[in-house]
């Protein structure tokens, strides 16, 4: 077999897998403002009513999932399944990229590695754009590496590349963007102008849909720096303990996202250490590659332990570059190794009950399903208030005929229009998920841990928020 054919399979086997156990509803928060942008029509806004969805936007990523929705006629099929078919493209990519340092044993079992670590098949079944992420990583990766050797216009052909891929996510633009400037230095200073001038170019194919689409360009810029705003409040710099939350979640995310080739990765970079110097053309290009994404998460924000995906697939390549030397003396050994690991990979994601698992995702969707039926058959919408935190979007989207306020502190934070709203004891409260903030002793609600209902006492209130006043 070639090795296009046996990306091919690899990416089939990636697909078919991913279908099985594909989610049924919408996974999280964000989940819900790219849902309603399908439905609603793509707008981004500061406030939480204008999210359709959350800035930037990804108005490429939007505009993929409005295809595939004509055909699915449902968002979050339409949205899970640009996850599923990134993944096998992912799969595919990490294998091609795979044999340019090992054999084909090693790169199709690192490939298997990549594409079953627990956070990696999750993000590739769920409503999330991580794994779009993922795949736009390790591609531009790839080709902003070969351009730096190759003739002109292969430069050119990249920034482009590089300018048309931030319409997806537009973080990329500052997670590569080291690997760019790496490329361009190869190149004479009027190949530089015009890489950076391709770079600008490319992005006015989403910048200006997604500006015309969101109120103007002031008012998209204006939107982007609100959004900046917040996300610096949040950073180390802002205070607090930023630097060790993220940090934190970091390493989770890392943790989940390799499992055992964590290990192995660690022991690997110490023998090469150890066997010459650490610096060539090829540690240069994986050092760009992965270093700046995890300054970013740990010095800037991480919201999310998808965000790992950008540098998973660069890490699973590396340890393939990495153990590469050693499996041309011991194939055996290292095989046995790294195939074991996958076995470990496949086994916590199906078997296992973790955040990131088969039963992680089965929960949620039976959660959901749960709770709109439970509420629907057992409460009027007319006498019945819904309190919730982070489950406020997505118990809003399943149950739109409800009244569902959200229910914790700085509310402002995710709505600038918010309003106060004082419940009395003439409605029937619910409350769905966990709340941070603790609710008043005169509220009394039954032990059901998933859907607790109660009556607050006569003359009692309780104040919650309105995020999307109309």
């Amino acid at each position: 077999m070639t090795d296009r054919a046996i990306a091919t399979a690899l990416g089939a086997l990636v697909l078919v897998a991913r279908v099985a156990f594909a989610a049924q509803t919408l996974w999280a928060w964000d989940s819900v403002l790219y849902a309603r942008a399908l439905e609603q029509g793509f707008h981004v806004g500061a406030d939480l009513a204008d999210q359709r969805p959350h800035p930037p936007g990804y108005v490429f990523y939007i505009g993929v999932a409005a295809l595939i929705r004509f055909v699915t006629r449902d968002s979050n099929t339409a949205l899970v399944v640009v996850s599923v078919i990134a993944s096998a493209l992912t799969a595919a990519a990490v294998y091609l990229l795979c044999r340019r340092y090992a054999d084909r044993a090693l790169a199709a079992v690192i490939a298997l590695g990549a594409a079953s670590a627990p956070l990696v098949w999750t993000y590739g079944e769920v409503a999330m754009p991580y794994a779009l992420l993922g795949l736009l990583s390790v591609v531009l990766a790839v080709s902003l590496r070969d351009a730096r050797s190759r003739p002109w216009p292969a430069a050119l052909i990249a920034s482009v590349a590089f300018g048309l891929a931030a319409g997806f996510r537009q973080d990329l633009l500052l997670l590569l963007g080291p690997l760019w400037l790496w490329m361009v230095a190869g190149h004479s200073w009027r190949e530089r102008v015009l890489c950076a001038a391709a770079v600008g170019v490319a992005a006015l194919a989403w910048f200006v849909p997604s500006a015309l689409l969101s109120g103007g360009p002031a008012a998209y810029l204006a939107t982007l720096g609100a959004q900046a705003s917040r996300v610096s409040e949040l950073s180390p710099a802002a205070g607090s303990d930023a630097l060790l939350r993220n940090t934190l979640l970091t390493v989770y995310a890392l943790w989940w996202g390799l499992l055992g080739f964590a290990l192995l990765l660690v022991a690997a970079i110490v023998t090469r250490l150890r066997v010459r110097g650490p610096f060539n053309e090829e540690t240069v290009f994986f050092a760009l590659w992965l270093v700046p994404a995890g300054l970013v998460y740990v010095t800037i924000h991480i919201g999310d332990p998808g965000y790992l995906m950008s540098v998973l697939p660069g890490l699973y390549v590396a340890c393939a570059a990495l153990l590469a030397p050693i499996a041309r003396t011991t194939p055996r050994v290292v095989l046995s190794a790294t195939a074991l690991l996958v076995a470990l990979n496949i086994g916590t994601f199906v078997f296992a009950e973790t955040p990131f698992s088969v039963t992680a995702i089965a929960l949620h969707d039976a959660s959901v399903d749960f709770r709109v039926f439970s509420v629907r058959v057992g409460f009027a919408p007319a006498s019945t208030v819904i309190l919730a935190q982070s489950e406020y979007l997505i118990t809003r989207y399943y149950l739109p005929e409800y009244r569902v306020l959200f229910y914790g502190s700085e509310p402002e934070v995710l709505s600038r229009a918010v309003q106060e709203v004082r419940v009395t004891a003439s409605v029937t409260v619910l409350v769905v998920g966990a709340l941070s903030a603790p609710l008043p002793d005169s509220l009394h609600l039954d032990n059901n841990l998933d859907v607790r209902s109660g009556r607050l006492d006569v003359g009692a209130t309780l104040v919650a928020y309105d995020l999307e006043p109309r």
